[in-house]
């Protein structure tokens, strides 16, 4: 049997008791790191070689860090749930601008005064 092999990936599952997470330098057990992360530290038999010699950053579920569930409008300062803000400005967290006060720039009349470059008698033709 091939070393490669989908059963040889899940014996070493089977055999993996603990991780060692790279931020806080501690080996801890398996229920510590989520599915995502046990997944990414044993053998894809999948991956091209090179994958699988690289040493891999696990982090274990304390160190990772959240979802960010809030996020602080740039213009009122306000810190609100990810719904007052459009989706496209979820994106940029340092830029983000509340959906109220985008509300309140798009109502502002930004051609209310005429630039003076458009008077016609001031070009001489």
């Amino acid at each position: 049997m091939s070393t490669h092999s989908a059963a040889n990936a899940n014996r070493q599952y089977g055999q993996l008791k603990s991780l060692k997470c790279v931020f806080c330098n501690v080996e801890k057990p398996l229920d510590a790191f989520s599915q995502t992360q046990i997944a990414k530290a044993t053998y894809n038999p999948y991956a091209p070689p090179s994958y699988n010699k690289k040493p891999k950053t696990i982090t274990c579920k304390q160190c990772t860090s959240s979802q960010n569930t809030h996020l602080t409008c740039m213009i009122c300062a306000k810190t609100l749930p990810l719904e007052k803000f459009a989706k496209n400005q979820r994106r940029n967290a340092e830029k983000a601008r509340c959906i109220k006060c985008n509300k309140k720039r798009e109502e502002e009349d930004v051609w209310a005064s005429e630039a003076d470059t458009d008077s016609e008698d001031e070009f001489d033709f």
